[in-house]
């Protein structure tokens, strides 16, 4: 099969590709700045494109089976240009025959509207892709284990032993790894008849903060301990990070608000997935957390 990656040298996309390799398919790795990718020997063809030119796309399509889709984030960028690409992508790969798309949400999207601009456009997204009369299979993944190795989350674990997340004691949360969402993906695009349906997913186990810290101190060899952050004090922090970046710091921290308030009050649990019923229709083999932790290059650099 024929398979386009969007977003393919984004920590996400860049997982794909080798499971798609791996499983035997043709791939054409698409970002607008292409870096190298894992072949494992396959087939791969990597091409420079941006969403907004629908030449381009026109020509990636050409022959393409099916579309692994992951478009920027909203949450740090204008969200009209990303959205009019997503509608791009799927006008072309209308025309051009595409059958399916495997749409990454690269977030929660709660059914229930709860005001937050970055899952409002995802599901704009989502129902603008659907429109062109494309297939759309959409898997929507709550918290990456992935996300400790970066941004504000590996400095207290590499300089203080500490796991600080801005997760409440008590919440529970199915951290899930970018490997095992390539995983889903590549097996979505098994199952078109699946075609129209959301999956909330997660990993293969649900912990708080506390029993993270437990099970990455057995992984990794050292014993670490665990800060429960508040939103407020999140926020601050990432505000502190954005100062000088030409960033319009004050509407994206209060959207962060709002949104790390929903996940650690919200009713519906929305970080807590039973993967029970969606391994029954998508069966891969999900990644335990200290079995992510052995994996080499999961370490904390300068450990």
């Amino acid at each position: 099969m024929r398979v386009v990656v969007f977003g393919a040298s984004g920590v996400q996309g860049a997982h794909q590709v080798p499971v798609l390799l791996r499983a035997g398919h043709d791939v054409v790795a698409i970002s607008r700045n292409p870096k190298p990718l894992e072949t494992d020997g396959g087939k791969l063809e990597t091409v420079a494109a941006d969403f907004s030119d629908r030449e381009a796309l026109t020509g990636v399509l050409k022959g393409a089976d099916t579309i692994l889709l992951n478009l920027p984030t909203t949450s740090f960028s204008q969200s009209g240009p990303i959205i009019a690409g997503a509608k791009n992508i799927g006008e072309v790969a209308k025309e051009q025959g595409v059958k399916l798309i495997v749409f990454n949400t690269s977030m929660p999207v709660p059914e229930e509207v709860q005001d937050i601009t970055a899952q409002d456009d995802r599901r704009e997204m989502r129902r603008i892709l659907r429109e062109t009369g494309v297939p759309v299979i959409s898997i929507q993944p709550v918290c990456f284990i992935d996300n400790l190795l970066e941004g504000w989350a590996l400095p207290p674990i590499r300089d203080r032993n500490t796991v600080a997340y801005c997760h409440k004691p008590d919440l529970k949360v199915s951290w899930i790894c970018h490997h095992d969402i390539a995983q889903l993906m590549v097996e979505a695009m098994n199952h078109p008849e699946l075609a129209g349906r959301n999956f909330a997913v997660g990993g293969p186990e649900t912990v708080v903060l506390s029993q993270l810290a437990e099970k990455l101190s057995r992984a990794w060899g050292r014993k670490l301990d665990y800060e429960n952050q508040t939103v407020a004090d999140f926020c601050e922090k990432i505000s502190k990070t954005m100062q000088g970046r030409g960033l319009k710091t004050e509407e994206i921290v209060s959207q962060m608000f709002k949104a790390y308030n929903y996940y650690n009050d919200a009713e519906d649990e929305p970080f807590n997935i039973d993967m029970g019923p969606v391994l029954k229709e998508l069966p891969v083999q999900l990644t335990p957390i200290e079995e992510w932790a052995k994996r080499p290059g999961r370490q904390p650099e300068g450990w």
